[in-house]
């Protein structure tokens, strides 16, 4: 029994702390990049204060690319680390307060979230936000195209920040997986309902 007991408090206390800190305002951007293979995906962009100063460093790349730190997986992938690098989550994209593989996040795309109806899904598809840290922060995807072989061949990224002071988890808030989805769209299969795990609020 006391070991559920301090089980509860330390899921009660790591949730806390997700929401115990205040972050600095960030400078509104948008940026577009054109990327014209993906298996070369080299996008980095700093986000910094309304004083200039950076704060955030987001960074893609597709599966393979060789980071000492973080392992890139799917089609294409986010991450958005701390100014300077923090490891405590390997990617601030994850909506995991127990994050345990880099992969835990929306921040990975495969072709197939791209594929007809699936590429529609809020959040899911080719759109998708992340509220954290004082800000929203928004990747788009449009005007894809497939190789011969069913993976992602080329892309448009855009990047949109806004401030948001009422967003002030340490990591991206959870966004609950959608009740249903279009037949062939394998939500539950490359997502985690963040939502049902504990510790997670």
């Amino acid at each position: 029994m006391w070991i559920t007991v301090l089980l509860f408090a330390f899921a009660l206390a790591a949730s806390a702390h997700l929401w115990a800190q205040s972050y600095p305002g960030v400078t509104p951007l948008q940026r577009t990049f054109v990327v014209s293979d993906v298996s070369k995906t080299n996008v980095s962009l700093a986000i910094k204060s309304t004083r200039g100063v950076p704060l955030y460093q987001l960074q893609c790349h597709s599966a393979g690319y060789i980071d000492p730190n973080f392992i890139y997986s799917g089609d294409f992938e986010c991450r958005l680390s701390p100014t300077p690098p923090s490891y405590t989550y390997s990617t601030l994209l994850t909506e995991d307060a127990h994050q345990s593989a880099d992969w835990e996040s929306r921040g990975r795309f495969f072709a197939a979230d791209l594929r007809g109806a699936c590429a529609d899904i809020p959040q899911f598809g080719a759109t998708r936000s992340f509220k954290l840290r004082g800000m929203d922060l928004t990747l788009a995807i449009s005007d894809w195209t497939f190789t011969k072989d069913g993976k992602l061949g080329s892309l448009t990224l855009k990047v949109t920040v806004r401030s948001n002071p009422s967003a002030q988890r340490a990591i991206a808030e959870i966004v609950p997986l959608p009740k249903r989805a279009p037949t062939g769209c394998k939500i539950r299969g490359r997502f985690v309902d963040y939502s049902a795990l504990p510790g997670n609020h």
